[in-house]
């Protein structure tokens, strides 16, 4: 067993990384060794999304090429998991019957004993069935013994109950599935006490933790228990619905200390007709109103956000309205999509679907909107000085290091190696549209 190694390769959000790590850890658990390379190694799994067609059309390339490399190696095990394996099942099979395994998205935990069927000649496996206890998911951080990372991803919320329109996550997802408050605060201490300083609590959407928990506590009480933990620097999370901001989380975005002054808070369209149809239950003025609340509580708060344009109906006017919107709101940065159709959503059964070169145009021009603000925002925090948790090296440049500020806000600057892992001033001396360079303060 010692010999067996495995190769990860992992499309789509922040959860799937997360999901990647708990599959990686319960392999090597289970004696298993990572592999730089798929091509000597004795697991392939590949972990999918399906919130737009181009990862999708990547997995269906990726599985081609794979195609010969098992008929050379007949016993390497090819795994697909997550939300596109959930959503195709066997009809992934159908079109690459060299998969040995197809596991959904609530059955990341059981990989290690799916390949171990795998490897005794059972095979193929469809795995697929929706767990509802979140409990039950091992946790990379509770199987770890090695130090753990300086920045950590915690899923503490599972799958969505929202069903915007165009939308697949609670199809392949599930329904909303929170994990207890003590076992997350227990993860955290458990990271901590292993040399994390920064954890990002992860989830379709955060705000709606605890709502399914016998004691339904709320999000911005697991903040406030998790805010007490000594070592823990700082928090995050992602991502968060509008409709369910209320002053509480917002409090606690300006009163906890370890809590970082950011919220990543889609808005996905700017016209009320278009929000409408996409079901996500707050208009244009609602949305106005919580930044407002925002900015007010926690001046100089960085607020991020989700965009997609080209929706089922969406008129040029409410395209244009969307523009002046966004230019007035002036988001810190933005992730920005063009409409794509998922089958068996609401969305994708409308008749009135907007041409593909019309939503990339809107795309463009969106993306140049966007630019040029987030561009001007950093430009106006040239000669501020920022607390910086240092990562280490920069990827780029000899003698540069890099690190992340309380607004997610990626900085370059040169420093010694030795105080990587800590929080250091930087007075912010140049601005670009991915961030800062700096200079250490005195």
């Amino acid at each position: 067993m010692d010999s067996l190694t495995y190769h990860i390769i992992t499309f789509g959000c922040q959860m799937n990384e997360a999901d990647s790590d708990l599959m990686a850890s319960l392999l090597e658990r289970a004696g298993w060794r990572p592999s730089d390379s798929r091509d000597n190694a004795d697991l392939i799994l590949i972990n999918t999304c399906s919130v737009r067609e181009k990862p999708e059309h990547k997995v269906h390339s990726l599985l081609g090429e794979l195609r010969p490399h098992k008929l050379a190696r007949p016993r390497t095990v090819i795994a697909v998991a997550g939300c596109m394996a959930q959503r195709e099942g066997d009809r992934l099979l159908r079109r690459a019957p060299h998969v040995d395994i197809v596991l959904g998205t609530r059955w990341f935990h059981h990989i290690d004993d799916l390949v171990a069927r795998v490897r005794a000649g059972d095979r193929p496996i469809i795995a697929l069935e929706m767990e509802e206890d979140p409990s039950s998911v091992r946790a990379r951080n509770d199987l770890a013994q090695q130090p753990a990372p300086l920045r950590a991803f915690l899923p503490i919320i599972r799958g969505c109950s929202n069903f915007c329109s165009y939308c697949i996550v609670p199809y392949v997802r599930g329904r909303e599935a929170s994990r207890p408050v003590a076992e997350v605060v227990r993860e955290v201490n458990g990271l901590v006490g292993r040399g994390t300083r920064e954890v990002t609590l992860l989830g379709q959407n955060v705000l709606a933790y605890g709502r399914d928990l016998p004691d339904a506590p709320t999000f911005d009480h697991l903040l406030s228990r998790l805010d007490g933990i000594d070592g823990l620097w700082r928090i995050r999370f992602t991502t968060c619905h509008p409709r369910d901001v209320s002053d509480d989380l917002i409090s606690a975005l300006a009163d906890l200390p370890s809590v970082c002054e950011h919220i990543h808070l889609p808005i996905q369209a700017g016209a009320d007709r278009i929000l409408a149809a996409m079901n996500r239950g707050y208009t244009t003025d609602r949305y106005l109103g919580i930044v407002g609340r925002l900015r007010n509580a926690v001046p100089g708060i960085a607020i991020t956000t989700d965009i997609m344009v080209g929706f089922p109906g969406e008129a040029e006017e409410e395209f244009e309205e969307s523009l002046r919107l966004y230019e007035r709101i002036r988001f810190g940065g933005a992730f920005m999509f063009a409409y794509s159709p998922r089958p068996g959503t609401a969305a994708a059964e409308r008749e009135d679907q907007i041409p593909r070169d019309i939503r990339l145009a809107r795309l463009h021009k969106l993306i140049d909107l966007q630019n040029r603000i987030t561009l001007a925002r950093n430009h106006a925090g040239v000669g501020e000085e920022a607390e910086v948790l240092v990562d280490g090296p920069a990827q780029r440049g000899d003698g540069l290091l890099a690190g992340r500020a309380r607004n997610n806000k990626q900085v370059i600057f040169p420093g010694p190696p030795s105080i990587a892992g800590s929080l250091v001033k930087v007075t912010l001396i140049e601005a670009h549209l991915w961030g800062f360079r700096g200079q250490l303060s005195e």
